[in-house]
């Protein structure tokens, strides 16, 4: 008799939990497992590769009566900028205040059941799912992130096990949210390095530098953890020293308007460029002179991983999590939380050919086997 698995994920959009997500869904036994996954919002570019095994539950989440269309609508008023109030809670936790009693129950009943993000999906699981074990996934730095953990802990407290994608986070959360520490393990998200390096040979024809300039790459969601406005004027200190160089970002979001206008201001229309969503970017990290990450945090921080497969040099802001992947000096560089460090470290990579070449070879000597080690993590978790 097969087990009863069910996964929760807001979307299947372009994020680090989504990636991380399908990368986990093939590696499932499902000789031993009968899959259901729930997306609250759907049409995200990765829903495509969703393994055939998996069944995607489709129904109504929530009432769409006019109660719950107002209460919508209130809910959208609350987290516009313009008229957020409360700027301090975050917006899953808004969100759900607002909307909760609206949102029907699962169908069924099941062996095992994961949130595999903070926020909705957790919140979801604690109090419309019937599952023998409920287990949430932690994809960020919740502290960072403005969540109220006074708030959260009554959802997490519903939880059997909580999982913590890095052991930097996971160790931040046994000192701030003690009462999660015994329910608390670390899976590391899963990363198949044979797929990044066969992907990242693919042909790009939207990322053009001239002869002498440098290519510099960040890839993420364009939003305001990843900390893009402070990149920009990094960019600006660069060019002001005389560095020729290009700046591709690969990702799409709300930020776009505000960093494309930070462009202008800055004179910076020639050298740093707004490339957009890309489903496969790795070819353009693998062609990265530099690849910078100037996030104010992250969970895990997934493109650094990725970009050391393919064994770019890394320049990275100084996030608390950062220092479960990168030692600075050896196979990367930590920066401050500021522009002047930021464009120091890059300049410092770019003069220093002998530091670069010997980054560059202890990344070759590094190897992600996470494909291995955490799919075994998450076999013994679901068992337990």
């Amino acid at each position: 008799m097969k087990r009863r698995l069910l996964l929760i994920i807001d979307s299947l959009g372009g994020g680090g939990a989504e990636k991380s997500l399908i990368s986990l869904l093939p590696l499932i036994d499902y000789a031993r497992y009968d899959v259901d996954l729930i997306i609250f919002k759907h049409g995200g570019v990765y829903e495509k590769y969703v393994p055939k095994e998996v069944k995607i539950v489709d129904y109504d989440l929530y009432e769409s009566n006019l109660l719950g269309k107002m209460k919508e609508l209130f809910c959208h008023a609350l987290l516009s900028p313009q008229l957020r109030l409360n700027k301090k809670r975050h917006g899953a936790e808004i969100h759900w205040r607002t909307m909760h009693g609206m949102y029907h129950s699962s169908p069924g009943v099941y062996d095992v059941a994961i949130a595999y993000q903070q926020g909705v999906p957790t919140f979801f699981l604690a109090t419309k799912v019937n599952a023998k074990k409920k287990i949430a996934w932690i994809n960020a730095d919740v502290f960072a992130a403005g969540y109220d953990l006074e708030y959260c802990q009554r959802f997490y407290e519903q939880m059997d096990f909580i999982v913590a994608v890095s052991n930097k986070l996971q160790n931040l959360l046994c000192t701030k949210a003690t009462w999660m520490r015994d329910r608390l393990t670390c899976i590391y998200d899963i990363i198949n390095p044979d797929v990044i390096c066969r992907l990242a040979g693919k042909a790009v024809h939207d990322m053009i530098v001239a002869r002498g300039e440098v290519s510099i790459v960040t890839v993420g969601r364009l939003t305001r953890p990843k900390n893009y406005l402070l990149a920009v004027d990094a960019a600006k200190i660069l060019k002001d020293k005389g560095l020729e160089f290009k700046w591709f970002f690969v990702g799409e979001g709300e930020m776009r308007k505000s960093i494309e206008s930070k462009i202008s201001e800055k004179g910076l229309n020639n050298q740093v460029l707004l490339l957009g969503f890309k489903e496969n970017p790795y070819p353009y990290m693998a062609k990265a002179d530099v690849y910078v990450q100037t996030s104010s945090f992250e969970g895990f921080g997934l493109t650094i991983a990725e970009a050391k497969i393919l064994h770019r040099p890394v320049v990275s802001t100084d996030f608390d999590i950062v220092h479960d992947q990168i030692i600075d000096g050896q196979n990367g560089l930590i920066a401050q939380m500021t522009p002047e460090s930021v464009s120091e470290k890059i300049q410092e990579l770019l003069d220093n050919e002998s530091l670069k070449n010997q980054i560059i070879k202890n990344l070759e000597k590094e190897s992600n086997m996470t494909s291995s080690t955490e799919i075994q993590k998450f076999n013994k978790l679901i068992e337990v």
